[in-house]
């Protein structure tokens, strides 16, 4: 497995040890998306901040969940970039 260094012509092997740790990671994507596509986590963690953002008792809304709603969004982002990549590997 090899990674590109900054120069056009180099390349750096990767450690048994680091490559060992990305077929880890990309086994971890990959399991995770066989339970759920992008698409169906992203819609349901949508839905439910549009349940929370659209309830009649938003004026109770502390700063603390505004951090947990802006993580959210956070995480479908990620989410969703994963969920590409796997269908392009």
């Amino acid at each position: 497995m090899f990674i590109n260094a900054k120069s056009a012509n180099a390349q750096n092997t990767l450690s048994e040890a680091e490559a060992q740790m990305l077929m880890q990671q990309h086994e971890t994507v990959k399991e995770f998306f066989r339970r759920d596509s992008s698409v169906e986590i992203v819609n349901s963690l949508n839905t439910l901040v549009e349940t929370f953002l659209f309830a009649e008792d938003l004026d109770n809304v502390t700063p603390e969940m505004r951090v947990h709603i802006a993580n959210q969004l956070r995480v479908v982002t990620l989410i969703t970039e994963l969920g590409e990549m796997m269908v392009k590997c």
